[in-house]
């Protein structure tokens, strides 16, 4: 005990240190968006998608409402054939999502870091509740440049390239 009195300015020097290292600790963790388990616990819903191309869960990929973040994806599986995509969403946008709602999967930037761009439905609609799976009817997935191309027959994606190339010389300048 002798010792601590006798160094009292550096036991409260570490003492600091240790609740100042706490506290930016928890700052990171809440920036990178962990649920602490004094929090409300947020709303799981899904959503159908063909497929679900670039989503991967615990990446940061996020569900958005006309830009405005409103929660992540979390688990991506697959049920019958479909890429069934887990969103969650922040508590307070709970009572926001009704069962009309609508999603897309958008890429974010060109290396296809996806976000799912939820419109959240009509009043009208009631409320959707956890575990409300959006259905594939009402969901549509990223389509590749390659994909459209594809469904084109070898005259028109010829024609194509050629009306691409010459508006790209035409734009020239």
């Amino acid at each position: 005990m002798t010792a601590i009195r006798k160094h009292i300015k550096e036991v409260i020097a570490v003492v600091g240190l240790v609740i100042v290292a706490a506290g930016v600790s928890l700052y990171i963790l809440d920036e990178q968006r962990m649920r602490f388990p004094w929090e409300a616990k947020p709303l799981r819903l899904n959503a159908e998608f063909p497929t679900a191309q670039a989503v991967t869960a615990g990446q940061g990929q996020t569900v958005r409402v006309s830009g405005v973040r409103i929660g992540d994806i979390g688990d991506v599986k697959l049920k019958d054939g479909r890429a069934v995509v887990e969103m969650v969403i922040d508590p307070e946008y709970k009572g926001l999502v009704r069962t009309d709602a609508h999603a897309l999967l958008r890429p974010r930037t060109g290396l296809k870091d996806m976000f799912i761009e939820l419109q959240p439905g009509s009043d009208r609609a009631p409320e959707a509740k956890a575990g409300y799976t959006i259905p594939i009817s009402a969901t549509a997935p990223d389509v590749n440049p390659d994909e459209i191309l594809a469904e084109l027959d070898s005259d028109t994606r010829d024609y194509l390239k050629l009306l691409i190339g010459d508006a790209g010389r035409g734009l020239q300048g």
